[in-house]
């Protein structure tokens, strides 16, 4: 199990359970043939990481979230930029227009 666990990248090993549930029952299938033993099931039903991993884990997701959040913040801007800008040509062509 922790040959498989260490072949996927951190963050995903939470999301990838069936692929290592699927993986490890492969081998225990291996393993077992020789003594008539047959896996019909594995399943893995809780990891925990020690504490540094799980720190580790915790500071990646706060940064992708300010991450985002920075992203966000400067479309807001620039859409509301473009807004302004729109809008004083709107009205530079409806005042030029008047006066036409």
């Amino acid at each position: 199990m922790r040959s498989e666990i260490g072949l996927l990248e951190l963050d995903r090993t939470f999301e990838e359970r069936e692929y290592l549930n699927t993986r490890i029952k492969a081998a225990l299938q291996q393993a077992g043939i020789k003594w008539g033993i047959e896996c019909l099931r594995y399943e893995i039903k809780d990891i925990k990481p020690p504490e540094q991993i799980k720190r580790s884990m915790e500071l990646q997701a706060e940064s992708e979230r300010i991450k985002r959040s920075k992203i966000l913040n400067s479309e807001g801007e620039r859409d509301s930029q473009i807004n302004a800008a729109l809008g004083i040509q709107r009205s530079l062509i409806l005042e030029g227009e008047g006066q036409a």
